[in-house]
């Protein structure tokens, strides 16, 4: 059996005396100085991974904006390139029409010549028949 007496009293307050003052003069002290070494430590591992991870979003939104760029780009080329295919059978359009107008015209001018070539052949034929006959006529009469 515990027998307790009058002494018991002094002993606890001296332990409780003792937490305190080692509390003030020991953890305290010690408990600082480890938060310290572990916010250099530690502390500065997630400061560094949170840098790094803002790094990465704005590199992320750096690759982001040039993707976007470059395709922009690309639109804007093939918008270009579009319109100038465009412009290009318009072209060739055109050039068709007006060579074909040109033949046409040609064809038209040369079938007159033709016609006019063949009427004049006609009437010196006949010219020319006249003069055989009254050369073969003047010679036999």
């Amino acid at each position: 059996m515990i027998n307790v007496d009058w002494s018991l009293i002094p002993a606890i307050l001296i332990f409780v005396l003792t937490v305190v003052v080692l509390n003030y003069v020991l953890f305290r002290p010690l408990t600082k100085v480890h938060e310290d070494r572990e916010m250099r430590t530690t502390g500065l591992m997630l400061q560094t991974q949170r840098s790094l991870a803002d790094r990465l979003h704005l590199f992320d939104q750096y690759q982001a904006t040039i993707r976007n760029a470059r395709m922009d780009g690309y639109q804007l080329v093939e918008k270009a390139r579009s319109e100038a295919l465009l412009y290009r059978n318009k072209a060739l359009d055109r050039a068709r029409i007006s060579a074909e107008q040109l033949t046409q015209e040609a064809r038209d001018s040369i079938q007159i010549q033709v016609n006019a070539a063949k009427v004049q052949l006609e009437l010196d034929a006949q010219e020319i028949a006249g003069r055989i006959a009254w050369a073969i006529l003047r010679r036999s009469a």
